[in-house]
């Protein structure tokens, strides 16, 4: 039988390979932070650099809790732990007999001579590969291909000839898994996006961010795409669908077997909208209803509100009663979740209506969950301006309506998906 912490191993090298760790060189802490942003970006569930510097340096005096494996295998498009380890219970060499003592010996010297070598051979490749010389300014813009609306092409203008390194990338967004080599010898590269929003794109050298840009992609109305993992680089869209009837926003059943939607398979989407809603996250009021669709079965439903600004994002998790330890919130710079926190208060009946409101003036924020006041915070840090609102459902969701209010209490957005 493979161990627990084989599989870990196992699925700790696919990830490094999934989203290029170190160019190839060995992970680094951005390289974790990216990780932990993508998985919460896109499935809501938050898992702290802290835990996964202990996976990755295997300093973990107990094994990770389930749900953090879980949702490290589910990037790999895994549907949980368990499916990760049957599918790869074949991929590990058989088991030899133990060597006797002497010729066991002989081998770990060997094998230690070997390891030391290596390790002191890629401490000197490494370290020549990752010296970047900057010796003049760095030129990176891009103007985009299409006014509003996914998939658009941004082109990417740059100038390198004063920068020294030994590979160039451009990196869409703060998704690792979207980044694209280029040759520093050219000075254009053309990106293609498949998702609106406020990207901030990145110049690297070796593992270096050397200048970055924004990329705000403005959204064709509402955006809803279905992913089975989030390994899909290119989700199932309802362009030229009519996905509002009745004054919601939702994605029935006869819609999602029209785009051959497998609901056999556990699924999620994710709806958006992005502008620029001149709307400071200093001071406003955001207001929504939604709720889960029976689409999938699922033992700790869950639902996630995000509100992307041009420095960070707000967010609310909301869980099924009885699993709020999946529950959590980002207010400003301050991140709690239900593991480490009493946020009770965040378990909800998510297939009924819920109203969610997230009011924040100078700093001081509050939620409310059907008119009650949950959790409050005061932050510090300038997040921005409001620039996309974005909810992720496991399976479907419906939408009522979405209202954002700005500092002077007047409307930056809204829509009560009423027929025009």
């Amino acid at each position: 039988m493979n161990t627990e912490n084989e599989y870990i191993a196992l699925c700790k090298n696919l990830l490094e390979e999934k989203f290029s760790f170190g160019n190839g060189q060995g992970y680094t802490q951005k390289d974790l932070e990216q990780l932990s942003l993508y998985i919460e970006e896109h499935t809501g569930c938050y898992i702290s650099l802290s835990t996964l510097k202990r996976i990755w340096k295997n300093k973990y005096k107990t094994q990770p809790q389930l749900a953090t494996l879980n949702a490290l295998v589910n990037v790999l498009g895994y549907k949980n732990w368990q499916d990760f380890k049957i599918q790869h219970k074949n991929n590990f060499p058989k088991k030899t007999l133990r060597l006797p003592m002497k010729k066991k010996y002989i081998f770990i010297v060997g094998v230690t001579v070997l390891i030391l070598g290596s390790i002191t051979l890629f401490s000197f490749g490494n370290d020549q590969n990752n010296k970047v010389k900057i010796n003049g300014p760095i030129k990176f813009s891009t103007n985009k291909t299409l006014a509003k609306g996914v998939p658009n092409t941004f082109i990417f203008n740059y100038d390198l000839h004063h920068v020294k390194a030994d590979s160039f990338f451009i990196q869409q967004s703060w998704n690792g898994w979207r980044k694209e080599k280029i040759d520093p010898n050219k000075a254009v590269y053309a990106s293609t996006y498949y998702e609106s929003g406020y990207h901030r794109a990145k110049l690297i050298a070796n593992n270096q961010i050397i200048a970055t840009q924004a990329v705000h992609i403005i959204s064709d109305g509402w955006e809803p795409h279905i992913y089975y993992s989030e390994a899909d680089d290119r989700y199932i869209n309802f362009n030229s669908e009519s996905f509002i009837e009745n004054g919601i926003l939702h994605l029935p059943k006869r819609l999602l077997l029209k785009k051959k939607v497998d609901i056999s398979k556990h699924f999620m989407s994710r709806i958006t909208h992005s502008d620029n809603y001149h709307v400071t996250s200093d001071t406003f009021t955001f207001k929504t209803k939604i709720k889960l669709d029976h689409e999938i079965e699922s033992n700790c439903p869950w639902l996630a509100v995000l509100l992307i600004t041009t420095e960070n994002i707000f967010k609310v998790g909301l869980v099924g009663k009885g699993c709020e330890t999946g529950a959590n919130y980002k207010l400003g710079e301050i991140y709690k979740e239900g593991k480490n926190n009493n946020l009770s208060k965040l378990g909800t009946d998510l297939y009924q209506w819920n109203d969610i409101e997230i009011k924040v003036k100078n700093k001081n924020a509050t939620i409310f969950l059907n008119g009650k006041e949950t959790y409050s915070e005061h932050y510090q840090e300038d997040m921005g301006d409001i620039m996309g609102i974005a909810y992720i459902f496991e399976g479907t969701g419906s939408i009522d309506y979405v209202q954002l209010l700005n500092d002077k209490n007047q409307i930056g957005f809204e829509d009560n998906f009423d027929a025009l």
